[in-house]
């Protein structure tokens, strides 16, 4: 065997059985650095503008935000009592916090109403997080990878400070410790 067939060939294997160093991690949406691709109206469950689709990143502007995607509500609720604590108590710097459950039932209108109905208890129970919902896809210009089950974006000032992605199941208390931490970061003065 060839030096060069020899080196494609441990490259070939490498990326086959996966090894650490080449491992994607999931990306979701704009990543840090980036910009807020714009607005968007998802239908808010809560707060000033409930019952009516209304756009929270313009409503927040440059305020630092934490936005979330999910596709499951029960899922989040951890991380939803987590942020709305946080968000009550760093009023101070304007600390602002919403998310978004990506639903396809909510696509189609026959079942818009269940769906808001399922929602409504969770909503209830925010007190300084905006629930809204809005089709399985999500804004068009975020970017939403369908194999994320949760995105998390921070930003301030429109511009993306922290972006975190998970696949199915994989939101753990861990992983809402590090959320928080980078929230830390954002709020500070």
């Amino acid at each position: 065997m060839s030096y060069h067939a020899a080196v494609a060939l441990s490259l070939f294997l490498g990326l086959v059985v996966g090894s650490p160093g080449l491992a994607q991690e999931l990306k979701s949406g704009p990543q840090p650095g980036e910009l807020l691709p714009g607005p968007f109206h998802p239908y808010n469950l809560n707060g000033p503008f409930a019952t009516h689709p209304h756009c929270l990143v313009c409503e927040f502007g440059p305020r630092p935000v934490v936005m979330v995607f999910a596709r499951d509500a029960t899922k989040i609720t951890g991380l939803l009592q987590k942020l709305d604590e946080v968000v009550g108590r760093r009023r101070d710097v304007g600390l602002k916090a919403f998310a978004v459950i990506l639903s396809p039932d909510f696509a189609k209108e026959e079942n818009r109403k269940e769906v808001i109905q399922s929602l409504e208890k969770t909503a209830a129970d925010l007190k300084n997080v905006i629930l809204a919902v809005e089709g399985p896809d999500g804004p068009e210009k975020y970017r939403i990878n369908k194999d994320a089950d949760v995105t998390v974006i921070l930003y301030r000032k429109l511009n993306v400070a922290a972006n975190f992605a998970y696949a199915k199941d994989k939101l753990t208390d861990k992983e809402i410790g590090d959320i928080l931490a980078a929230i830390d970061k954002l709020a500070a003065p």
